[in-house]
Parts: structure tokens; sequence; C-alpha cells
């Protein structure tokens, strides 16, 4: 168990948004940043963090936190791992109660495809085994630097040379089974990839997750053999190069989208950063949004083949429930772009791009055609453009897909706009997987102690005063009374204020607009009218108390006579308290 005080000690340390921007793209919009939620899909971003407060908030699905929940949420990890991440990151050390550090079991996993990372390029770079390797590479215009960048390796033909290493490092050979990096044939140990050519795939953090092997010799097998699913790499998350990627994308808005491994390390090297790759799958939803998390805009450039330019085709679908209207390049000749850019570089490939098409011509072109002929394939083909329809709201991209529908299927506009609103009605919701809509706050102003709570969250000298002033135990509310308590109760036991933490604490019909205020400031940040605000609080507090207390001696009185009791002399009942005067 990690004690408290290191928690709040690596939290304070933290700047949120370093670790939040590995997964959303965020903009500067006054003292906070902005984004689109990870959590939801959206097109307009509702996501703010605030370093200062350390603090993320989704105003459309009400979902926020502090660093470790952020974490948690994004990467599956446990409490503790996430705290030891954030430790690791700025070199704090995270003792155990009653023991040392401790490494959390999926830092197992990653430890171990990194030591094979190494391992591979060492075998690349110093020994007999990485020469057919190194001979390939050269023959696919591959250099030192786009090798040194994506960390390409090989694996020798021995079939035990990762085992010997692992065991050398002290890797857990258990971890590499659970990797897929080992295997067990004849009850032995072997490695499993064996004479090819290793792509390293890191997620956006840069971490390895898992491997590709292409083979280099004819008789090798599968010319290319991957990480098996595992508990740290799922194929249907991952973009290759994208954490490469993520620079240029900085300075570019657009990500050039591509099929295969060698594409996207041919374009970079060529110098088009921006450029990821699908692992030479059909693209998921979930690398989608992905996607859509790190550009606004995406070009896909697959192979110019048939079997390509459907690839392209079916994803549109995909793009569009993740909020994308991609364009598409379909390459001359049925060039793929790693033989396109080494053929005739970089400026004719950029002036491929300046050719793009919008994607959705591909996939009407598509949809009609794999339908078939006559009126019963138009009639699937409208069919199946109406589904996607119904989950378009943009009202000019669905205007522009019911023309082109009405184009290749033969069947009129009236007729697809009539069908399309329908399916909206009914399965819209259902596909897009919007934001949960927090219940609504009660209307009318806040009173002041949803307004000192709010004020609380802004520092822990704010919390000092309060305690100071001993007005906690005359807050009535079922609402704030309980977090103002937990804050002060922080603060006895002498942990800073956590306001990702108090915000999820308070419930979600009121979280909202104590995250607005936060977020906009709303002059919290100015010290004169923080101390404005408290001491007009802390006066609407004790004044709704003694009008409690006054409403309470009257009602006594009322009793009294009921019962025919007299007040005896000298006794006075302005002494007299009810016996809970913060509940009455």
């Amino acid at each position: 168990m990690i004690a408290e005080e290191k928690i709040a000690e690596i939290r304070q340390a933290a700047r949120i948004s370093e670790f939040i921007s590995p997964h959303v793209a965020l903009k500067r919009r006054g003292r906070n940043l902005v984004g689109l939620c990870p959590f939801h899909d959206e097109k307009t971003p509702s996501f703010s963090v605030n370093d200062e407060r350390g603090f993320y908030h989704c105003f459309g699905c009400g979902t926020g936190g502090n660093v470790f929940k952020f974490l948690m949420a994004i990467e599956g990890l446990s409490f503790p791992e996430a705290v030891r991440k954030v430790a690791e990151r700025y070199g704090i050390d995270v003792p155990e109660e009653g023991g040392g550090p401790q490494a959390p079991s999926r830092d197992r996993y990653f430890q171990a495809n990194a030591s094979a990372a190494r391992y591979f390029r060492r075998c690349l770079l110093e020994t007999p085994a990485g020469r057919p390797v190194l001979e390939y590479l050269s023959q696919r215009g591959i250099g030192e630097d786009a090798s040194e960048t994506f960390l390409l390796g090989a694996s020798p033909t021995s079939g035990d040379g990762l085992l010997r290493w692992f065991k050398k490092e002290s890797i857990d050979l258990s971890v590499g089974r659970q990797l897929g990096l080992l295997l067990e044939r004849g009850g032995r140990l072997q490695d499993r990839f064996r004479g090819r050519l290793m792509f390293p795939i890191r997620d956006v953090q840069g971490r390895v997750v898992g491997f590709a092997g292409r083979a280099v010799a004819e008789d090798a097998g599968p010319k290319y053999l991957n990480s098996p699913e595992s508990p740290v790499y799922h194929k249907s998350r991952v973009l290759y190069g994208l954490f490469e990627a993520r620079e240029a994308l900085r300075e570019t808005s657009t990500l050039i989208l591509v099929e295969g491994y060698l594409d996207a390390i041919a374009l970079r090297q060529a110098g088009m950063g921006s450029v990821a790759a699908t692992c030479g799958t059909a693209l998921t939803a979930e690398q989608a949004r992905t996607i859509r998390r790190q550009a606004d805009e995406v070009v896909v450039v697959f192979d110019g083949d048939s079997a390509g330019t459907a690839a392209a085709a079916r994803s549109f679908p995909v793009f569009t429930d993740a909020g994308l209207w991609p364009k598409m390049v379909v390459l001359p000749g049925g060039e793929d772009p790693d033989s396109f850019v080494r053929a005739r570089g970089l400026e004719a490939f950029e002036a491929e791009l300046g050719r793009a098409v919008p994607l959705v011509d591909a996939f009407v072109r598509y949809t009609a055609q794999a339908a078939g002929g006559g009126a019963s394939g138009a009639a699937r083909a409208a069919s199946e453009l109406s589904a996607v329809l119904a989950r378009l709201e943009n009202p000019f991209e669905r205007d522009v897909l019911i023309r082109k529908a009405a184009l290749w299927t033969g069947i009129s506009e009236d007729v697809l706009r009539r069908q399309a609103p329908g399916a909206a009605a009914r399965s819209g919701a259902a596909r897009r997987g919007p934001a949960t809509q927090p219940a609504k706050a009660p209307g009318g102003a806040p009173g002041p102690e949803e307004l000192l709570v709010t004020l609380m969250l802004t520092g822990d000298d704010i919390v000092r005063r309060v305690h100071d002033e001993k007005v906690i135990d005359l807050m009535v509310s079922p609402v704030w009374k309980p977090v103002a308590t937990a804050m002060i109760d922080r603060f006895n036991r002498g942990l800073p204020g956590d306001a990702g933490t108090t915000l999820e604490e308070i419930p979600e019909q009121y979280r909202r607009r104590v995250a607005e205020r936060l977020v906009e400031g709303a002059g919290l940040d100015d010290a004169g009218t923080r101390e404005r605000i408290l001491a007009d609080c802390v006066r609407g507090i004790r004044r709704s108390a003694r009008r409690r207390h006054n409403q309470s001696l009257l009602l006594e009185l009322r009793r009294r006579e009921e019962l025919g009791a007299d007040v005896k002399p000298g006794e006075d009942l302005a002494d007299w308290k009810p016996r809970n005067l913060s509940d009455a």
C-alpha cells in the first residue's frame, strides 16, 4: 500500500497535461487546454484540462478527475500502477508501507518488450544474423536514421537467441510467453520470431507493446508474423508510427494514413513526418478514434491496386463514426507509397496529395458495385448507404452522401432523404456512442455552501481559512457539507487539496457547473475577489444558521405553550440550542 502523503506528493509534482496530451490533441484556451474527449465520440471539443489545479473535466459526458484517474481510465491501469507511472516520470521513489519499492505487474510486460527490442536491434547491428536484414533494408532504400528512429531489428534463425537473452536479463520467461515472444514446442521454450526483419510497435507514449516480423528469405514461412494479443498489445487499437508522428502533428493537423510498416517508414524518411499505418489490417473504430484525437483531417493513401482501393473505401463509415470526413489518394500505376516515393520523390508524392479526392466517392462506388446490378442490387446498396446516412450528424456531409448515392444507385434523392431520417432516429445514438448527458442541477443561483466548496477547490489557503472560520458545522446541505468536510479532513491530515478527486465526489448534476466556474475563472484567480466571495459565503452560512436557530427557538416556545409549560424565571431561552443545529 502506498502512503497517502506519497500519493499527494506525486500528484502535486505532476503536470496533468503531459499525461493527457499523448492521447488527446490539446489546444490552449485561456488558462486551460481543450480537446476532443477520449471517452465519448464528439466533433466539438468539450474536454478541458487545468494544469494549475490538476484536473480534467468533460462537459459533454461529465467524466473527470485527476491524473491518476485519467491513466486508470485510458490505459486500464490499477491505481497503484497509475501512481507509479507518474512517479517514474518525475523520478520519485514509491516505497510500499511496510516494505520496499515494488514494480507494477503491467510494467513487467513493457520491460520484457523493451528488452526484446534491444536484443533485436543488437542482432541487426552487431551479429551475423543481421546481415541478410541489412541487405534487405538497403534494397528497400531504408537508411540508418530511419532504422534508428523506428528501432528496426533482426531476429536470428537459431530459435533460442531471445530465450537466452531473457535469461541473461532476468526477464520472467512466463511474461515472454504471454507476450508471444516465446512459445512452447515439444515441451521446450523457443523463440517465435526467426530470421525476420523486426518492427517494434509502440503505443502513443513510445512504449513497445508488440512486434511485427517480416520474412527476408523466400522459404521463411508467412511474409509477416505478428505478436498475438497480450495484456499490453491490442492490434485493433494501435497505429504503427503514430508515436513517431506526434511532433509533426503538432505542426500540421493532417495525418497521412497508409497500410504497411515500410510505407510509413519510407514516407517518414522522405520527409513526410505526419504518417501512420494500420499495421496491414482493416481500419478499426478504436484506431479511427485515436486518429481523431491526434488530427483534424486524414488522407488515406493505401496501395494503388484494387485491394487497396477497396480497403480504403470500406474504411469510410469507420471514419465518419469517429467524426472524420477523410480524403483519398490513389497512386498511379497501382504503386504503394513506399515504391512511389522511392521512385519519384517527396515532391511528386505531395503533388498527389494535392489531388486528393473525398473518400466518400470511392465508398459509394464500391458499395454500389459490390451490391450487384439490377433493382435488387440498387436496393441493397441504398440500404447500406442509408445506414451510414443515419449516423451522419453534419447536414452538409449528409447532403453530399445522398447526392452521390443517388447518382450511383439510381434511387432518387427524395427516397434516400425520406429513408435516412427514420433510420437516424432509430439507430444514430446507439451507433455513434454519444455522451451520456449528466442530470441537470436545480435552477437558480448557487447558494453560499456551493460557492464555498467551489472556492475551497481553488487552493489550500482557502481551505485553511474555512477551517479557521469554523463554519463547516453550520452547513446543512447533504450535497455540499460532505464534500467540504472531506476537504477539511484532508487538510487536518496534512494532505494537499485534490481538485480532480473532489470534483468526482460532487453529485453529477452539480459537478458541471462547479467545473465551469473553475475552468472559466469567474474571478476566482484574483486574490481580492476570492476574499470577498469567502467573506460573503461565511456571512451567508452564519446568517442561515441563525435563521434556523431562531426558527427552532420559536418552535420550542410553541411546543411549550402546547404542553402548558411556562418559561421559568431566570431561564434564558436565548441560550437554548436545538439538538442538531446543523440539521435543523
